[in-house]
């Protein structure tokens, strides 16, 4: 998940030289006395501040009570929550008399712009210790629930997407479950349940739920902003780094995190300028912290119910009754994989059915053999992983081979790797199991042979639906319903959305005047992490230039 450099003790806690602190200092920062025993910021609560210690020390103390570590001159608090308006995930108390720099949150978003050498040090850390609390479970954050509960997946999937550190205890294998379920007062037929900060008990929560008790809903209010970014993958957040860097006031929502479906993928190696690889969760931390390092904005809970294309403003209307209000607005929403069309295999996800491979869904089948099914990059990184983790690998699809759609690199991987085993001209025929997938029946299609796979995980990666339901109708669609953008537009779609302008639309631009389509869901796309983020800042530029029709 992350490069070993980064984990070197001395990039998480480095220790500020005598010029970058007066750096901090000339930039608005407060000297402050804090006897020993003062907390600085308690775990929950919204990061307001950053701190420099000067004098003395300072105890980063975790969600279970233990301190994690000791800070003393020159070393700073923090991690990617004093950026993104989340809440701390970790209590800092003054572990002697001390004194320390403190630096409100909106100067430190300001110096970390103009101050690069500086910004580098302090963004390597954060991202460094991130990744430390999540590895090691350093929060007072606990799931319990079943492995094979849907909402139990949903519940880790969606902590794990937005990189927030927690503790999960699986009552099929704890034995610790009965007795922490007994302190807490919760029956098994409640589970999955959340504990956050010690007692705070959450049954069955919603993602939205989630969202905001985590910081991840951001109020936007009556105020009308300069881009509405909707969606958070490769494409959506390239859009949002490219307009803040370049001063627009940018809001990107997202419903589940950051990443998209590229989030999923266990390691992508044909992304340039990642010669060993980089994981799909990793590369969207990284630009999650570099969008808001520019003063972006990101909103994660949440679904677009509805768009309002009235101008000059768009309205974009979210699941929980905030409605964000945009001069222009960038469509990056993407595609999900399609539905397995096998009867009853609704029952079975989250359950054994899983639309994406990352190290939470190999965990619960180590061991085991698993089924993959899909001929695209997605599937291919799908079955390398699993490869290492599982006893064996059936990668399924209902070509004559994987040339066609796949990265020629990840075709020799499957089949240089011994445990994999490739069926073509096959699919999936039926899926059996009681409370969770046990087994299925793969089917030749030429010879009609079944093959019986006694499986706990069908990893399904087959063609792509776009996300183009909340749109308004003005926003011209093609057969498949993706969004037409650019000269792929007629006269007869531009007619029909009544576009009341004398040029024609800029590349990536829809139907809708200031209203663009990138990534996945545009029509015609290539599916590549690479193209997606190409498209992304490439729309940019346009989208300048398309806010220049309202001066």
């Amino acid at each position: 998940m992350i490069t070993v450099n980064e984990t070197r003790e001395e990039d998480r806690f480095p220790i500020l030289t005598d010029e970058w602190i007066r750096q901090i200092r000339d930039a608005g920062a407060q000297e402050e006395a804090v006897p020993a025993g003062t907390v600085l910021l308690e775990e929950g609560d919204m990061v307001s501040a950053f701190f420099v210690v000067l004098e003395g020390a300072l105890d980063i103390i975790d969600g279970k009570g233990t301190s994690i570590v000791r800070e003393r001159r020159g070393q700073f608090t923090g991690d990617t929550t004093a950026l993104s308006g989340r809440v701390a995930v970790a209590r800092y108390v003054a572990a002697e008399d001390s004194r320390v720099l403190r630096l409100p949150i909106d100067v430190l978003q300001r110096l970390v712009v103009e101050r690069s050498e500086l910004s580098d040090v302090i963004l390597r850390a954060f991202l460094a210790r991130r990744v430390a609390l999540v590895k090691g479970g350093l929060s007072s954050t606990r799931v319990i629930g079943s492995r094979f509960s849907s909402d139990t997946h949903r519940i880790l999937e969606f902590l794990t997407r937005n990189s927030h550190p927690f503790v999960w205890l699986d009552i099929e294998t704890d034995p610790s479950v009965a007795d922490v379920l007994e302190h807490f007062g919760v029956t098994v037929d409640e589970t999955p349940v959340v504990i956050c900060r010690g007692n705070n008990v959450h049954r069955n929560p919603s993602n939205e739920d989630l969202a905001r008790h985590i910081g991840l809903e951001v109020q936007v209010g009556e105020k009308v902003v300069d881009v509405v970014v909707v969606g958070a993958g490769p494409a959506g957040l390239a859009a949002t780094v490219y307009a803040a860097s370049e001063g627009l006031e940018v809001v990107t929502v997202d419903t589940s995190g950051p990443g998209g479906q590229a989030g999923t993928s266990s390691k992508i190696e044909n992304y340039l300028g990642f010669p060993m690889g980089i994981s799909g969760q990793e590369l969207a931390d990284r630009a999650l912290l570099q969008a808001q390092k520019f003063g972006a904005r990101v909103s994660v809970g949440h679904a677009v119910q509805s768009l309002a294309c009235e101008e000059p403003v768009y309205a974009v209307a979210m699941a929980g009754g905030q409605v964000i209000r945009a001069r222009a607005l960038v469509v990056a929403s993407g595609a999900q994989y399609r539905r397995l069309p096998v009867e009853g295999h609704e029952r079975f996800e989250g359950r054994g059915v899983y639309y994406g491979a990352t190290s939470m869904e190999g965990t619960l089948c180590r061991g085991c053999a698993v089924v993959v099914v899909g001929g695209g990059n997605s599937a291919g990184q799908a079955t390398v992983f699993l490869s290492g983790i599982a006893s064996e690998v059936h990668h399924v699809v209902r070509r004559e081979g994987l040339g066609d759609t796949m990265s020629r690199y990840l075709i020799r991987r499957i089949e240089e790797t011994p445990n994999v085993h490739l069926h073509v001209h096959t699919e999936v025929a039926a899926l059996e199991g009681t409370t969770h997938l046990e087994r299925l029946r793969l089917r030749n299609n030429n010879s009609g042979a079944e093959t019986e796979v006694v499986t706990p995980g069908l990893f399904v990666m087959i063609g792509a639906v776009p996300c183009t339901e909340w749109l308004c109708d003005g926003v011209a669609l093609d057969s498949h319903g993706f969004v037409l953008t650019g000269r792929d537009l007629l006269p007869e779609h531009l007619k029909a959305a009544n576009w009341p302008l004398a040029r024609a639309p800029f590349p990536y631009e829809t139907s809708k005047p200031r209203i663009f389509a990138v990534g996945d869901v545009r029509s015609d796309s290539t599916k590549r992490v690479a193209t997606a983020v190409g498209e992304g800042s490439g729309a940019v530029q346009y989208l300048h230039r398309a806010l220049a029709d309202l001066a």
